[in-house]
Parts: C-alpha cells; sequence; structure tokens
C-alpha cells in the first residue's frame, strides 16, 4: 500500500473516485483492472465478473481434491461480493475498495437487497453514513 494518496477524511466522500466496468466474465481483463488501477482508483464495480477456478482442496471422497471456483483477488483490494459458494445462482457483481480507504469501514448490506446481480455497501465517513450500490442489468432485468 505504498502507493496510497492522503485524503482527508472530511472531504473523502467529495473525492472518491470510481471505476466500473462489465468486464464479461473476463479474469485477465479483472486483473489487469485491479493492477493497473490501484493507485487511481478508491473504488471498482465490476458486472459479469469472472468466477474462475482458485485451487483445489482436499477431499476424503475425491482422491484429486474438490475444485473450488472464485473472483480474482489483488493485495490492495478487499473484496465485496455476496456469497460465492452457490454452483448454479452465483453472484455476477463484486465491488472492490482500496485498501487505502479502509479505514471509512465498509460493510456489504445483503440486510437491505440479498441479490446476486445487486451489491450495497454503505460506508462512514465522519458522523455520516454512505450507500452505494453495484447493480448488473442483464437482457432480463431480474435485478431491476
Amino acid at each position: 500500500m505504498s502507493g496510497c494518496r492522503q485524503h482527508k477524511q472530511l472531504m473523502i466522500k467529495h473525492n472518491l473516485k470510481i471505476f466500473s466496468q462489465n468486464v464479461r466474465k473476463n479474469k485477465t481483463l479483472t486483473d489487469i483492472i485491479l493492477e493497473t488501477r490501484k493507485n487511481i482508483s478508491d473504488i471498482i464495480l465490476i458486472q459479469e465478473r469472472p468466477r474462475s477456478l482458485l485451487r483445489r482442496i482436499p477431499s476424503h471422497t475425491n482422491p484429486e481434491g474438490n475444485l473450488v471456483y472464485g473472483t480474482p483477488k489483488h493485495p490492495d483490494w478487499s473484496l465485496f461480493i455476496q456469497n460465492d459458494s452457490c454452483t448454479d445462482n452465483y453472484p455476477r457483481v463484486a465491488t472492490y475498495i482500496n485498501k487505502c480507504i479502509s479505514r471509512l469501514r465498509f460493510s456489504l448490506r445483503k440486510d437491505l437487497i440479498d441479490h446476486r446481480d445487486i451489491n450495497v455497501i454503505d460506508f462512514h465517513n465522519g458522523q455520516n453514513v454512505n450507500f452505494m450500490i453495484n447493480v448488473y442489468s442483464d437482457s432480463n432485468q431480474t435485478a431491476l
């Protein structure tokens, strides 16, 4: 996090740099965005996020191990995503928060909206609570 910009706490919500991209399930593009925007953006909103094989874990029933799928991670970003363990109805949006601004205490608010195509994130700026929403709207508009 050596590239962290210094923010004035009272002005942070007016200066947040947010990048949004539909990556069309492309892991390479997601990795490139996370790396190239780590010193530029504070928040990255990803739609149609990739879900790829991360690793195999030991299994008592499968000698080759069970497959674990997930969303790309990066050491400079905190990942906010709905439950990623569902195999059929997995989330299609991911929100990345730059660790430089983690003092704003971000949290995923599934209690407000629990939908695979919507992330509601709140954060605190002094005494103020702010919300942001990451939405993927498919051709059927299931999130709307």
